[in-house]
């Protein structure tokens, strides 16, 4: 595989940044390649990773925070993998959702409509041991597209992954990776990105794109800012 360069825009520790990298970066379903990639970071100070990828999972705390897709709902329960008592609305690997998106970024204001509605299916949920990106990516992947592997090195975390459905895949394809890692002062490096791919994939960036580029780092901010919030 082709190295891709490391993003220029990782996140520092009181900042959320948000680009289109120059090449689309791999993702666990449909791999290397695809039209474009939505990449964003940030900073969750004195949280652990597997809170900040919970408060993710559960998608009825969705109203509580996220302007981006504020509500959801479980079409599907993969029903090989039970929920523990108390987190039936939590997301698990297998399962399908349908959400909510709100393209203007106003998903928690009163009386504003969705965009459209999108359907995902969950297709990882894992923990990285060592910070190495191991997992079902891959650490040759993990090298060759953020080459900060040795900064890495011994940070432990979790990885989510969805991917879109409903579309046939030469026309549309698209797939979420979110992880999380240890910061080393106690706190959450979040990072995000989606790849899209499919003919459809240049006109979704033509039209769509940078709107994307403030989602994703509005999703970022309002991760960080929920749990910012005095009231937390």
């Amino acid at each position: 595989m082709a190295a891709t360069p490391e993003p220029t825009t990782m996140a520092g520790p009181n900042t959320t940044t948000s680009s289109i990298p120059t090449h689309p970066i791999a993702v666990p379903t449909h791999g290397a390649g695809g039209s474009f990639t939505i990449l964003a970071a940030t900073v969750v100070p004195s949280q652990d990773p597997l809170t900040v990828m919970n408060l993710i999972r559960d998608i009825d705390g969705w109203p509580r925070w996220n302007t981006f897709c504020p509500h959801g709902k479980i079409t599907s329960r993969n029903e090989k993998v039970q929920a523990h008592p108390g987190e039936e609305s939590w997301l698990k690997i297998g399962d399908q959702v349908k959400f909510d998106v709100h393209m203007s970024g106003d998903g928690l204001v009163s009386g504003r409509k969705r965009s459209r509605e999108q359907e995902v299916e969950v297709t990882v949920m894992e923990e990285i041991v060592g910070g190495s990106g191991e997992g079902t990516i891959g650490p040759e992947v993990w090298r060759s597209e953020f080459q900060r592997e040795e900064a890495r090195r011994g940070r432990k975390g979790w990885r989510v992954a969805w991917k879109g459905v409903g579309w046939s895949y030469w026309q549309m394809h698209s797939e979420r990776v979110m992880e999380f890692y240890e910061d080393g002062e106690g706190g959450t490096e979040y990072l995000c990105w989606e790849t899209f791919g499919g003919v459809l994939g240049p006109i979704v960036r033509r039209t769509v794109g940078g709107q994307l580029v403030d989602r994703f780092g509005d999703y970022a901010s309002d991760v960080r800012g929920f749990f910012e919030s005095p009231s937390q």
